[in-house]
């Protein structure tokens, strides 16, 4: 648990420096105070601020020495072959699809509704329900969420989706 605290720490302080150095350089009316870039300021410097806490943490509890015996060669390609790991590959390529692809291109709620079709049937998440097979259950909810979505977004907060 320790080399996770020091590798999520270094990544973490990483993360808040580039908060930080992005919201010194957003735009300010009369005041930084009454800018856009003064709540990202100070959330950036919270994330550091626990990053650091976190980093100290890993460190004394030894999380150093471990991620060093956790880095070598055959346990990273254990983990690029693993099946955890191809399918978070899998799920961020059909999000990058989704995004700069169908977004856009073709209706949000058609969109949408592939995009969560697509992810069900990946994730073998269709399950039959009394006489529906599984596919057409989970292209009923694909469509029912998509649909939902974009009259929450449009009627409930007034956000008319792309």
């Amino acid at each position: 648990m320790a080399a996770k605290d020091v590798a999520f720490s270094i990544a973490l302080i990483i993360f808040s420096i580039y908060i930080i150095v992005t919201s010194l350089g957003l735009k300010y009316n009369t005041s930084f105070i009454d800018g856009a870039g003064f709540f990202p300021l100070i959330v950036g410097c919270v994330l550091l601020l626990l990053g650091i806490v976190l980093l100290y943490v890993g460190i004394r509890c030894g999380g150093v020495k471990r991620l060093q015996e956790i880095m070598n060669g055959s346990s990273i390609l254990a983990f690029i072959k693993s099946d955890e790991t191809v399918r978070v590959v899998v799920l961020v390529v059909m999000m990058v699809i989704y995004m700069f692809i169908l977004i856009g291109r073709i209706p949000f709620i058609a969109a949408t509704a592939i995009y969560i079709f697509v992810n069900y049937l990946y994730l073998g998440a269709c399950k039959k329900c009394w006489i529906i097979p599984g596919p057409v259950m989970a292209a009923i909810i694909s469509v029912v969420a998509a649909v939902a979505i974009y009259y929450g977004m449009k009627i409930g907060l007034g956000i008319t989706m792309p």
